[in-house]
């Protein structure tokens, strides 16, 4: 039993590989888990350029040729030896589904908000299904207590094997970020076009409604100004009566006070 009192030793990276493919194996995979060797070797050969042992041998010559003192000149090649094929390129990530029909969105009828969508309804509507493993299934590797902890390095190696365990290209979860990344920008385009098209329709509708409102305003001012001058003509009106009648009351007072005997005039005159 280990003291506990000693600090814990780190695992070492066999451990968390041997550990990974003891996870992938028991995840019910149909297919054998690979040796770690073979495993490790294969996502290496991905990120690491191996020489090949020819290759190594002609610079290891090549190198002792150089270094030799008094030796003679280098052995030249012979002029028959048929060029070595280039390395074979991996298809690049754009190429994964290039094949593939690109996801389209139709606008809906109604004006409901699209902006809060799920995204997994998105991708469900673009046919993002299927895949042997997902990104959100990589991420969990990727989280998994096993490797949380170790240098992205060591992740990456660890969840390859994983991969390489279930029969599962590294390719698969590349292909479904891509795939989700082309329905998103496919759902964002059909936004852009249907705000489009709302502006547009929407400008012309704008634009008739902002005539008729000052069309309308037009009328309504005429009727408020005709209202204004009917106002003003009436109290002309009364204003040149008001002289008028006090002119006459003045007049009818006068004719009849010399006949009111020092009585008061009942006859008024103005307000």
């Amino acid at each position: 039993m280990p003291n506990q009192k000693q600090p814990s030793q780190p695992r070492s990276t066999e451990d968390i590989l041997r550990e990974m493919e003891e996870m992938a194996r028991d995840s019910g995979s149909d297919s054998p888990a690979k040796p770690s060797g073979g495993g490790l070797k294969s996502f290496l050969d991905f990120f690491v350029k191996v020489v090949p042992d020819d290759a190594e041998e002609a610079h290891g010559e090549g190198a002792r040729g150089e270094g030799a003192q008094g030796g003679g000149a280098p052995k030249p090649k012979s002029a028959g030896a048929p060029p070595k094929p280039a390395p074979a390129v991996g298809p690049r990530v754009g190429d994964l589904v290039a094949g593939e029909p690109a996801p389209k969105f139709e606008p809906p009828q109604t004006n409901a908000d699209l902006s809060s969508k799920p995204l997994d309804e998105i991708y469900s509507e673009a046919g993002v299904s299927g895949s042997p493993c997902s990104v959100d299934e990589l991420a969990k590797l990727m989280e998994n207590p096993a490797v949380a902890n170790q240098p992205m390095s060591v992740k990456i190696i660890a969840v390859n094997l994983a991969l390489s365990a279930k029969g599962i290209s590294y390719e698969a979860p590349i292909a479904d970020a891509v795939r989700r990344d082309r329905a998103l920008d496919a759902f964002q385009a059909m936004l852009n076009d249907r705000a489009r098209d709302s502006e547009q329709r929407n400008l012309a509708r704008i634009q008739l409604l902002t005539q008729e409102t000052e069309e309308y305003l037009k009328r309504k001012q005429a009727e408020m100004d005709a209202l204004r001058s009917e106002i003003d003509e009436a109290k002309r009106q009364s204003l040149d009566f008001s002289v008028r009648r006090e002119a006459e009351e003045k007049r009818l007072a006068n004719m009849i006070a010399p006949f009111l005997e020092g009585k008061p005039n009942p006859v008024t005159v103005g307000n």
